[in-house]
């Protein structure tokens, strides 16, 4: 029996440090958003904390890089008359931004349409054996040199009192993954459709015919105005003009965690927690889990086998992080990793990745 238990611990161990990358973590730093004044000024206190000089260089690259040259007269009409395309706050959330920084708007609009078409991840909600529901996401980004140097953690308050926490980039008043304490947690991946350029132009050209929204936008208007997990489940379900996209969402009860497929109009696909009938987690990166991923791109398959290595009975904060540290769950792309459980709000936390360029 002792002899078995060994070959067990051997074979656990053995599959975190043969194949994790390496990597050094950094905690993302944590500022507080005050809803309570006006959308135009309640960034500006967080963005102070960067050199605006560095700032300024490091979108205006990241721009010029991935954004095509056609989108910039489609961007110019959309900014003309901003908030007649994007709902409020966040137009004028980005209005308040570009003036504090000193871009324009339209790079300010760029940059938060950049961020909702290039987004490669991994989530995973699990059910740990005593019924808590852990929730955990990689965010990838082929930005992830200049990302990784503007990833914050943000407190959004109402009267001093955190409603919604969510991990962000500095400039970006969307969101990809978000907490309301003790009610739900939820994080956004890309549904893989095509490349960078081809989804900044059909995004573009569904904002100007109002046949589309920012998947960002969606994931913060969850977390303002949900108060439950089954309110957000509805909402991420049943609204429309939305764009390919996947949400995982957990709750804070036994079973309450989902995978949503969407297309443009409608959700495809309702994949939820079966605890009572072996479905204690799931995982969802960037394709269709009825389908098989590429095997260019699997990271499925090695994050399901370490979440089968750890097993339902060590399911925590700790045992998360590593079966997110194991390659290629985590790879050169990875800008951090946010571990919650909306039942423990204080278990939120985010690290950014830095990773061995050998890797």
């Amino acid at each position: 029996m002792a002899r078995n238990l060994l070959v067990f611990l051997a074979l656990v161990l053995g599959l975190f440090c043969h194949v994790a990358v390496s990597d050094h973590m950094v905690q993302a730093p944590r500022y507080t958003v005050n809803l309570d004044i006006s959308p135009e000024a309640r960034w500006n206190d967080l963005l102070h904390h960067w050199n605006l000089t560095e700032y300024r260089a490091r979108i205006t690259k990241a721009i010029e890089q991935y954004v095509p040259a056609a989108a910039w007269d489609i961007i110019g009409d959309l900014v003309s008359t901003l908030d007649q395309y994007l709902p409020a706050p966040y137009a004028q959330e980005i209005q308040g931004i570009a003036k504090t920084v000193g871009l324009e708007v339209g790079q300010i609009t760029a940059l938060n349409i950049l961020y909702d078409v290039s987004a490669f991840c991994t989530s995973i909600v699990a059910q740990d054996s005593n019924g808590t529901i852990w929730h955990a996401r990689n965010l990838d980004y082929e930005l992830g040199d200049i990302l990784r140097n503007i990833t914050v953690i943000v407190d959004f308050q109402v009267r001093g009192k955190t409603v919604y926490t969510t991990t962000s980039y500095a400039g970006h008043v969307g969101a990809f993954t978000g907490q309301k304490p003790h009610a739900f947690t939820v994080t956004i991946n890309e549904r893989d459709q095509g490349n960078i350029a081809n989804n900044i132009m059909e995004l573009l050209n569904a904002l100007v015919l109002k046949k589309s929204a920012f998947v960002s936008f969606m994931l913060r208007d969850a977390l303002s105005n949900d108060a439950t997990y089954q309110e957000a489940l509805n909402r991420l379900i049943t609204k429309e003009e939305i764009a390919p996209v996947y949400y995982t969402i957990a709750g804070i009860r036994p079973d309450e965690g989902a995978v949503i497929t969407r297309d443009h109009a409608k959700a495809l696909d309702v994949w939820m927690l079966d605890e009572p009938n072996g479905r204690w987690y799931l995982l969802e990166t960037n394709y269709d889990h009825w389908e098989p991923p590429p095997k260019d791109d699997d990271r499925r398959d090695p994050g399901n086998k370490a979440m089968l290595a750890v097993g339902q009975d060590d399911i925590n904060d700790k045992t998360l992080m590593k079966v997110l540290s194991v390659k290629p769950v985590l790879n050169g792309h990875t800008t951090y990793t946010t571990i919650m459980s909306a039942a423990q709000p204080d278990v939120f936390n985010t690290h950014t990745r830095f990773i061995d360029s050998n890797e």
